[in-house]
């Protein structure tokens, strides 16, 4: 316990439920009840507004830090690039191979996938600047960035801010609405290996330059490439 730095752990959980709930939830309050929801325009704009809110407060939060890691980051680039893609291709292959065993276990692939791969198909341009600028930024940022000082062991680190990453990007597509349907959606609790796999060597990234755009890095990579294959095969198709 005493490598815990509660001060700090509590901080880094406001800053998730800030990022994941407060700012939704007002931005939400303030729109939502003078547009029509079922305009996808409409509600485009508004998830942007949430982006770039979120983005603003994490920047105005780490604003000292983000000076300082990003003269690093510019100095150090070719080493930091290394470390990020490094980093991303082990956890990469590590993530197919939970995935493809999760698939012949359940029979389908990540409802979040599914959601992504819709979204991308009908709003692109959205898709591009949340998936591979905005969500990438603000998601290492909340995961990773506030925890590394609330930890001091390198291991309770990255095992703890991974699953939490994987957890929430499960969490929310679980069946709430019977008792039925909740225990039949648990198994999406399953991909919690594989996006959770894919946060550790983000987080490593992070850990071995102390320097959060490499892990920023990593993470945008991972996405663009990911919808760069989406849309080719969205093509061939």
């Amino acid at each position: 316990m005493k490598n815990i730095n509660f001060k700090n752990l509590r901080n880094a959980f406001l800053i998730i439920i800030l990022y994941l709930i407060i700012v939704p939830q007002i931005v939400g309050l303030i729109f939502l009840p003078f547009v029509n929801i079922e305009d996808k325009n409409i509600l485009t704009i508004i998830n942007l507004i949430v982006y770039i809110i979120d983005v603003i407060i994490i920047f105005i939060i780490y604003h000292k830090s983000i000076k300082e890691e990003w003269i690093r980051y510019k100095n150090n680039f070719k080493n930091y690039f290394k470390i990020a893609l490094k980093n991303w291709l082990k956890g990469f292959l590590l993530m197919i191979l939970f995935n493809l065993t999760i698939i012949n276990i359940v029979g389908s692939i990540a409802v979040n996938e599914t959601q992504n791969r819709e979204i991308l198909n009908q709003l692109p341009i959205f898709s591009v600047i949340a998936m591979v600028f905005l969500g990438p930024i603000l998601e290492e940022f909340a995961f990773r960035k506030g925890f590394k000082k609330a930890f001091k062991n390198k291991t309770v680190f990255l095992i703890v801010t991974s699953l939490l990453f994987g957890l929430a990007h499960v969490i929310g597509n679980l069946d709430y609405s019977s008792m039925s349907l909740f225990i039949g959606s648990l198994k999406e609790l399953l991909y919690i290996l594989p996006y959770g796999t894919l946060g550790y060597f983000f987080g490593k990234a992070y850990y071995e330059t102390d320097c959060i755009f490499t892990s920023i890095t990593s993470h945008m990579f991972h996405n663009g490439l990911t919808i760069l294959v989406i849309f080719l095969g969205m093509m061939v198709g």
